[in-house]
């Protein structure tokens, strides 16, 4: 099975690669009437040439557009109160979150909280409003990603800035799984390396993490697959983009490969990495920073036999005889697409952030018991500063 293929597989959500345009106008002319709400961040959607797709494809159904594009690189609980209000007053057709993961996220979040009712900070947590009422149903966004990294494109989770506290609050709640995601790669092409280059690495660390998650095999038989499929294309294109932009099988192959990524961690989900950077948004690039991360949470999951086991599955990807081998080997992939080696080569990163961050494990309970190998709460504070002392030092054998 092909990877166009594997996307048919997201349960629930209709993922399309071929003629988004097309349906797109199919979409929107079957919809109830009313205007559609695009969500947007501050500059990206002219520059890459989103908002002209959509509103050529809105024009050609019949519907006028409105637009929201006040959406931050790190949206905050105050610009999803004011889309929920936008969505309250408009009453839409369908709501539409065109660019990288900070669009997707703030548009599901403010969805979710229009129809519910409830003010947002009600909805952090998992299932909140699903549970409360299981018999709720939503409209859910259309995505239209015009990054390759979060996935959020194909997730039940909206990652949203608390100000007042400096954390990102997490909502993971089914009702916001997307209704249909448009895969359109040459809207992927005026990233800039550096964007590039994060959020292909975002992508890596998702399915990488929800691969090693071997104690979360049971909720999606098929993600180990994507997972897989994930990894080998990130790998394959993820150079050749950094290199040329412009390289329409890399962009192509990158998008589809973020996707499975997303389609993975929401059966799968990411672990000690994610949850160590939560607060560092603002410091270093989110995908950069799982990245880096991502070894040094390794070895520790290795003390776990299965993730040993499931390590050895990823040598034909990242060259090893022994699971430390495969994780020297990842790095090395890292180092050759100009992923830094240590945190203290990140500017943004100080000694004591880290001792910050190490003291967070509390804060985070879920991820430290859904990680591959739990970590203990009482000891997740000596665990955690081990890693990051290993990831500030650098990486030994590279």
């Amino acid at each position: 099975m092909d990877a166009t293929e594997l996307l048919t597989q997201a349960p629930g959500e209709r993922i399309v690669t071929d003629s988004p345009r097309r349906r797109l106008v199919s979409e929107l002319r079957r919809r109830r009437p009313g205007r559609v709400l695009v969500f947007t961040g501050r500059h990206s959607a002219d520059a890459n040439g989103g908002r002209r797709f959509i509103e050529q494809a809105a024009l050609e159904a019949g519907r006028e557009t409105v637009r929201f594009s006040d959406i931050e690189a790190e949206p905050a609980i105050g610009t999803v109160e004011k889309m929920t209000a936008l969505i309250r007053q408009e009453k839409p057709a369908a709501v539409i979150a065109l660019g990288g993961g900070s669009a997707m996220d703030a548009a599901k979040a403010a969805y979710l909280s229009a129809q519910s009712g409830w003010p947002l900070a009600e909805h952090f947590g998992v299932n909140r409003y699903s549970e409360r009422c299981p018999d709720a149903a939503a409209d859910r966004v259309i995505c239209i990603p015009t990054t390759s990294g979060t996935g959020s494109e194909a997730t039940p989770y909206s990652n949203i800035v608390d100000p007042a506290q400096q954390v990102k609050k997490l909502i993971a709640e089914r009702l916001i799984v997307p209704e249909l995601a448009l895969l359109v790669p040459e809207l992927t092409n005026s990233m800039p390396e550096t964007v590039t280059r994060a959020t292909g690495c975002d992508a890596l660390a998702h399915s990488i993490e929800g691969f090693l998650n071997v104690r979360a095999d049971r909720a999606n038989p098929d993600a180990d697959g994507w997972a897989l499929e994930s990894i080998r294309l990130i790998t394959e294109n993820l150079p050749r983009a950094i290199a040329d932009g412009r390289d329409e099988t890399a962009r192509r192959n990158m998008c589809i490969a973020a996707t499975l990524g997303g389609m993975v961690i929401r059966f799968k989900p990411t672990g000690l990495p994610h949850l160590a950077s939560y607060s560092w948004f603002g410091r270093l690039e989110h995908g950069i920073a799982v990245a880096m991360l991502l070894p040094g949470c390794w070895r520790y999951y290795l003390g776990n036999p299965s993730v040993a086991e499931r390590t050895m599955r990823l040598a034909g990807l990242f060259p090893g005889r022994t699971p430390e081998e495969v994780i020297v080997s990842f790095r090395r992939f890292l180092d050759s697409v100009g992923v830094p080696g240590r945190l203290s080569d990140c500017s943004g990163i100080t000694p004591e952030l880290l001792a910050a961050t190490a003291q967070s494990g509390p804060a985070n309970r879920m991820k430290l018991e859904s990680a591959p190998r739990p970590v203990p709460v009482e000891e997740s504070a000596q665990i955690l500063a081990s890693i990051l002392e290993d990831t500030w030092q650098g990486e030994q054998s590279c």
